[in-house]
């Protein structure tokens, strides 16, 4: 049986190490044609991106060390963990990155630093039982997943395992404080004040400078284009001191997202001072969205849909100076296109999220938050207690700080 984080099992042998320039035409009886099997951009099936041989290619880039990233969980805790690669790549410059998450979340995960993004399927399963990495960070806490990083052939993993029980533990010593705190509620609501990237760069041992290191989220320029016209559909321009309303907060904790009326009222003022508002969630928001909308029918306030994929959600976003939301994907959202942030807390944990100086967070002042609770009776709620006056006045000192910030 496996200790943890001791006699953590070696890397399987799996068949001989990868060739890096290999020549197979003769065994087809055709002229010369070398490949380089270790280059970031060989595909195999077809040509690369640079449509041309390997041989003599200056765009040749050897993989360097291949670095397995175990990430799916809520999307919004796969979009705050792209804030480590900017200190993965600066602890190993010649790297390849795969990262193995959701089918949902493969749209978070950026391009532009991630070689591979593959979804958890039977097909992703088959690789990881032939490919070989140097390291392997697991960074949930499902078994489900925890399984993956057990199986995958690496000679170092980092993160959680789990074991032949099907029970979860840190792999490596230093992950042992952010194991705790998904157990010891006193340790994760109070005494815990450290943000969730500190945590985990600190959990799997890789550089995070708050001060360097942020979210990264790739937009398309087809999304950019579609959300543009959105807004010019509703007679706005993006850029201009636009307020975002993100209304939503997910299903699985009550009080998450912020009351109806008190986005009414919030709403209502925007609307007395000539702001424009930009209603924004996805399909669980849609009712509200519209009722919302309903009720104003005012050329203040628009709708621009709630079924659009997470990339022209994105872009929508990034066409807000400021955005008001519970905590939720759009909060996280909102932080990666730097948008400034007004994120309200009624019964999660605050001191988590990072806001990196471009918001501030409303915290409702009832005694029994942060509690993570499915249902709840008290009233008034910690939500009920958070008045629209608070965070108006929060829009209020976002918006006049845009206001001299560079476009």
């Amino acid at each position: 049986m496996i200790s943890p984080m001791t006699d953590q099992p070696g890397p399987q042998e799996i068949g001989p190490p990868p060739v890096k320039m290999s020549d197979f035409s003769s065994l087809a009886g055709l002229p010369p044609f070398p490949v380089s099997l270790d280059c970031r951009h060989y595909i195999g099936d077809r040509p690369c991106k640079f449509m041309r041989e390997c041989s003599g290619c200056p765009h040749y880039s050897p993989q360097g060390t291949r670095i397995l990233i175990l990430k799916t969980g809520a999307l919004g805790d796969v979009l705050r963990t792209t804030i480590l690669l900017g200190g993965l790549k600066r602890k190993h410059p010649q790297s390849h990155i795969t990262w193995i998450t959701a089918s949902s979340a493969v749209p978070l995960v950026p391009r532009s630093l991630v070689d591979r993004v593959l979804p958890v399927s039977s097909e992703t399963l088959a690789r990881l039982q032939v490919e070989r990495f140097d390291i392997v960070y697991s960074l949930d806490k499902e078994p489900e997943v925890a399984a993956l990083a057990m199986l995958s052939n690496a000679s170092e993993k980092r993160g959680m395992g789990v074991d032949a029980l099907g029970a979860v533990y840190p792999l490596n010593p230093e992950m042992a404080y952010y194991y705790r705190l998904g157990l010891d509620n006193q340790l994760k609501f109070h005494g815990n004040k450290r943000t969730y990237p500190d945590l985990l760069a600190e959990a799997v041992q890789i550089p995070y400078d708050s001060a360097v290191d942020d979210y990264h989220l790739d937009i398309s320029e087809a999304d950019r284009t579609i959300a543009d016209e959105l807004f010019r559909q509703q007679g706005l321009t993006p850029g201009d001191p636009i307020v975002g309303i993100n209304t939503g907060a997910g299903g699985v904790f009550v009080n998450k997202d912020w009351t109806f009326f008190g986005y009414v009222d919030l709403i209502r003022e925007l609307e007395r001072e000539k702001i424009p508002v930009v209603l924004l969630g996805g399909d669980r928001e849609s009712k509200r969205v519209s009722e919302l909308h309903r009720r104003f029918r005012s050329p203040y306030v628009k709708d621009v849909g709630t079924n659009h994929p997470l990339g022209i959600f994105s872009a929508l976003a990034s066409n807000c100076r400021v955005i008001v939301t519970g905590d939720t994907l759009g909060m996280h959202i909102g932080l990666a296109v730097k948008s400034r942030v007004i994120a309200i807390f009624g019964s999660t944990q605050p001191h988590e999220i990072e806001m990196f100086g471009r918001g501030e967070k409303v915290i409702t002042p009832i005694e029994c938050s942060p509690c993570y609770r499915r249902s709840c009776d008290i009233h008034p709620s910690c939500m009920e207690l958070i008045g629209h006056e608070i965070v108006m006045g929060a829009v209020r000192r976002q918006l006049e700080l845009t206001r001299n910030a560079p476009s």
